[in-house]
């Protein structure tokens, strides 16, 4: 690391330069310069990390050489050392953000603490500037990696190859990798309050740590919808089947451990960069053959037997007959002849409790309802616990499920409508931080459908409704209060001025700023 000196009082930099332990402090070099012009040239030639300046020097002055550094956007550390203490000199020293501000005579361990802090934060650039950068790129790898499963990239090898190289992306179209690919019912999770949003954000990461030892999300493109969450993590170069096999226990038994999820895993052979969307394509279709093989790894290459009929217990179409026709008595009788007929096992207890789950989740959806509406419910949590520990409990657990289920069912078709339901939470909470999952939840409907409704009747969407809600409650405190426009911001939902100041513009025609004061002039003029 460079320290420039710049005094034109040559005394003090031979002090420096020679009671100083540079080697200690990381200076590898300690370049000299007698006046502000000097210092210039120096800045220019060598690029000095760190600066330590006098402020009164002949030809250019100290000051001058910091608004040089400044407008150059040099990113040096500076300091100054000087005999002045004018408040102007200080004022423009935190202006321009110098380090320190030591006046002579100085102490030379004083200098010693200045010229350390400045290192330091040299260092924490540099970290900062790292860090940005691979964020950068993770941010472009994970684009790429989705517009490869996506076939936006195509197939064509020199187009893909072109396509990387606009990119700044490192590697070549016929560069090979593998792709562990995971499908996992998130049902249970999201029962057990995990948030789909927190769910997925983590299953990424979790892929990228488990598979190839890397903190972040960078290879790993997620697709979800409200039951099912796919994972396609991209693997540069092709490690052995051994490897990636072990990799994907470990994913898979902490998956089960601390998420409620048991993925099955599907392992691609080795292929071309520029063949990814065609090998997506394939085992998309595999996966969706072999998706109920929780906790279970395959290989592309393996001829899987995709015959899952056997595994299942419960009849789907039988169950959902039921619930349409409100027949419970057909319903607890079938349920009865099931579990009389099983082993009685933990395991194929638990079986018959997933299926069940998926089997309400997929009767609430289609009905456009939120499943959280029974699997929320404090009860229905409790019979959860220890439905598995007999057969008894896992009866009066499916009865639980039906008897909820109705209520709740009924119980949205009798009340208010929806959308009045809506409107009036979203006026009482506008100035919260609420979204569509907000306000389905207290509508009894999931959030694709509550949007799809919305939008038919008001003729917009509902975010376009609260921000309706939030700026005319935004105009109104900007006529009649002295509050400033970040607090009415704030005050109103929006916690990003800027975006506030977008909004309010699209919808007003002009600034929060013009609209107070020209609602100012004009209750001047009435």
């Amino acid at each position: 690391m460079k320290l420039l000196v710049c005094d034109d009082d040559i005394s003090t930099i031979d002090v420096i330069q020679s009671q100083l332990d540079c080697k200690q402090l990381g200076i590898s070099t300690i370049l000299r310069a007698y006046n502000g012009q000097m210092a210039k040239d120096i800045v220019d030639k060598e690029e000095p990390e760190l600066i330590l300046c006098d402020i009164d020097m002949p030809i250019s002055n100290g000051i001058e050489v910091l608004e040089y550094v400044y407008n150059r956007n040099k990113d040096i550390e500076f300091s100054f050392l000087t005999c002045y203490e004018k408040f102007e000199y200080a004022q423009k020293a935190i202006q321009y953000g110098v380090t320190s501000y030591l006046t002579k005579p100085f102490d030379l361990e004083e200098v010693k603490v200045c010229i350390q802090r400045m290192i330091a934060n040299v260092e924490k650039k540099k970290t900062a500037d790292s860090l940005k950068a691979q964020s950068q790129y993770d941010s472009l790898l994970s684009s790429v990696l989705r517009q490869a499963c996506d076939g936006i990239l195509g197939t064509n090898k020199d187009i893909v190859e072109a396509g990387l190289r606009i990119n700044g992306i490192d590697f070549h179209a016929d560069s090979k990798w593998r792709i562990v690919f995971t499908c996992a019912d998130m049902t249970d999770a999201i029962r057990k309050t995990w948030n789909k949003d927190l769910l997925i954000f983590t299953s990424s990461r979790l892929h990228d740590e488990a598979i190839l030892g890397y903190i972040g999300s960078a290879h790993t493109v997620v697709n979800s919808d409200d039951r099912f969450m796919w994972n396609f993590c991209f693997v540069n170069g092709t490690p052995n089947d051994k490897e990636l096999e072990e990799k994907s226990q470990k994913l898979i038994d902490f998956t089960q451990r601390y998420m409620s999820m048991s993925p099955v895993v599907l392992i691609s052979e080795p292929f071309e960069f520029y063949e990814a969307s065609d090998v997506v394509c394939r085992l998309y279709d595999q996966m969706r053959k072999i998706r109920y093989f929780s906790g279970r790894i395959f290989f592309e290459k393996e001829d899987i037997n995709y015959e899952i009929n056997d595994d299942v217990i419960l009849n789907e179409n039988q169950i959902l007959w039921y619930l349409k026709k409100k027949d419970e008595a057909g319903y607890r009788e079938y349920i009865n002849n099931v579990l009389n007929n099983i082993d009685g096992s933990q395991e194929k207890l638990d079986q018959i409790r997933k299926e069940l789950v998926n089997i309400f989740v997929t009767h609430f959806r289609d009905n456009g309802m939120s499943s959280n509406q029974i699997f929320m419910n404090p009860e229905v949590m409790a019979a959860d616990e220890k439905a598995t520990s007999s057969r008894k409990n896992l009866e009066e657990y499916a009865n639980l499920l039906f008897s909820i289920q109705q209520s709740k069912l009924q119980e949205a078709i009798d009340s208010e409508d929806i959308i009045v339901r809506a409107r009036k939470f979203i006026e009482e909470n506008f100035r919260e931080n609420i979204d569509r999952n907000d306000v389905a939840a207290v509508t009894f409907v999931t959030p694709n459908y509550l949007s799809k409704i919305f939008k038919n009747k008001m003729n917009m969407n509902l975010r376009e409704y609260i921000n309706q809600l939030r700026i005319e409650e935004a105009k109104r405190l900007l006529i009649s209060t002295s509050m400033s426009i970040s607090e009415i911001a704030s005050n109103v939902g929006y916690y990003n001025i800027s975006y506030f100041s977008t909004v309010f513009h699209k919808l007003v025609g002009v600034s929060p700023f013009d609209w107070r004061n020209n609602g100012e002039s004009e209750d001047e003029d009435q």
